[in-house]
């Protein structure tokens, strides 16, 4: 699922953005935003793969450009330097600043055409399908964001409403009142499998999967983790469906 995030003062104009981005034949999350700092932290707990955003977000304000100031912040994070950004603004004169320093993957002004917009999100959308660049996820925990690569965990595993997320570099993360299903949305990649009903797995770490013991083996090392009754056939498919052999005594063994 792609995410968007949408950054635009004006509510009639925000809200109208977001019925486009709807309206189009895919599934999207989309993030409206009337403010930097709500944006802001919505950029750091979320991956957003296409920004679209408001140049000028206060009238009131003379020479007021918060829109640039955003995305200049957003271009420090290292996994948004080439996220597609879309500027809608009445600023002309902004055009050549935004395109030569901050990269942006278009600037459309106001009014727009409902129409340039929506083919211009399709094509955005299609151009972050074929970035290869490492995910990174964040987290807040008293008070201070935690950040840990989504290829560098290993598993994930829920306990007492505190997710502990182990990585390849051994040591664990620990964050409270992060469900599953939350981490599986942010991760958002096929490549992580639920296997109980308090943990989660990358299947690359996976050394060999014995179904019928209900016990999963990590590469390196890293110990096992046992499969849910209820999650033995979702296991078995998954596996299967990667062109994984099934032995005659359950067990699958990634090649």
């Amino acid at each position: 699922m792609k995410k968007i995030l949408i950054l635009e003062d004006n509510p009639a104009i925000l809200a109208h953005i977001a019925r486009l981005v709807q309206e189009l034949d895919r599934k999207e999350a989309v993030y409206p935003f009337d403010n930097v700092k709500d944006a802001y932290q919505c950029a750091i707990e979320k991956t957003i793969d296409l920004f679209i955003i408001d140049i000028i977000l206060d009238t009131n304000k003379p020479g007021d450009a918060s829109g640039l100031n955003f995305v200049e912040n957003i271009r420090k994070i290292n996994h948004y330097t080439f996220v597609p950004v879309i500027f809608v603004s009445s600023l002309e004169d902004a055009k050549l600043y935004t395109y030569e320093n901050l990269h942006c993957y278009r600037f459309i002004e106001k009014p727009f055409d409902d129409n340039q917009l929506k083919q211009l999100v399709n094509q955005c959308l299609r151009f972050s399908e074929t970035q290869n660049v490492t995910k990174t996820l964040y987290f807040r925990k008293n008070g201070i964001i935690l950040a840990v690569e989504k290829d560098d965990i290993v598993y994930a595993e829920s306990i007492n409403h505190v997710m502990h997320i182990h990585t390849r570099r051994d040591d664990a993360l620990s964050v409270p009142y992060i469900t599953l299903k939350k981490l599986l949305e942010d991760i958002d990649d096929n490549g992580f499998i639920q296997c109980s009903r308090s943990v989660i797995i990358n299947k690359k770490f996976i050394q060999n999967v014995d179904v019928s013991n209900g016990m999963i083996q990590l590469k390196d090392g890293y110990g096992s983790v046992e499969i849910g009754i209820r999650f033995k056939k979702n296991i078995k498919e998954s596996l299967t469906i990667q062109n994984n052999p099934v032995c005659d005594n359950n067990e699958l063994m990634p090649t």
